[in-house]
């Protein structure tokens, strides 16, 4: 892609996620259309197409920049820690918008849909399968499913925490999952 159209459009992705977000603080996310999307960010039809697929890819994007940003942040190495998972539950509470709050809180299933495979997508990309060759069907299948188990158990535990309004504190949440994904971090690593 040409950089200078790059450029113009990433104002325009900015608009977009910012008017979804701002609509979902009075609509349900399921509820909202691209029409009303695109009329709040000041944008026409043919643009919100040239950037994305449908809405759902706006929150997908969105979640999956957060994540990276958060692991980015935490630390540098591929090592799942304890100190890490308290900061990502950190992270998801400070910076996870009131809207998409609301949302979950709602019992919109779309948006739990969307949270999953962006958490899924988060945990691949820092967990790639490194097999050895000479176990690869074995290995691949254990990791597969590491990979898997750690994104469900991850989502769960950030909607249900969500639901509960943030009753345990993010200390308590990084030292639930590291106790409840021993295994899993194993696997991955």
């Amino acid at each position: 892609m040409n950089l200078n159209v790059r450029n113009r459009t990433q104002p325009s992705k900015e608009w977009i996620t910012l008017a979804l977000l701002q609509l979902m603080e009075k609509t349900q996310y399921s509820h909202i259309s691209i029409t009303e999307i695109t009329r709040k960010a000041g944008l026409a039809r043919q643009t919100f197409y040239r950037n994305y697929e449908d809405k759902d890819e706006i929150l997908y994007e969105f979640l999956c920049a957060q994540y990276a940003t958060y692991w980015r942040i935490i630390d540098e190495e591929n090592e799942l820690n304890e100190d890490m998972l308290i900061a990502f539950f950190d992270m998801w509470q400070q910076h996870t918008p009131p809207s998409l709050i609301e949302n979950i809180c709602s019992g919109d299933r779309k948006v739990r849909q969307i949270i999953f495979r962006s958490v899924d997508f988060s945990i691949q990309e820092r967990f790639p399968n490194r097999a050895n060759p000479e176990k690869v069907h074995q290995q691949e299948s254990l990791h597969y499913y590491a990979q898997r188990s750690m994104s469900s158990t991850l989502h769960v535990l950030l909607i249900e925490w969500t639901l509960r309004r943030f009753q345990e504190s993010c200390k308590e949440m990084g030292r639930l999952a590291f106790r409840l994904t021993g295994s899993m971090r194993e696997l991955l690593l």
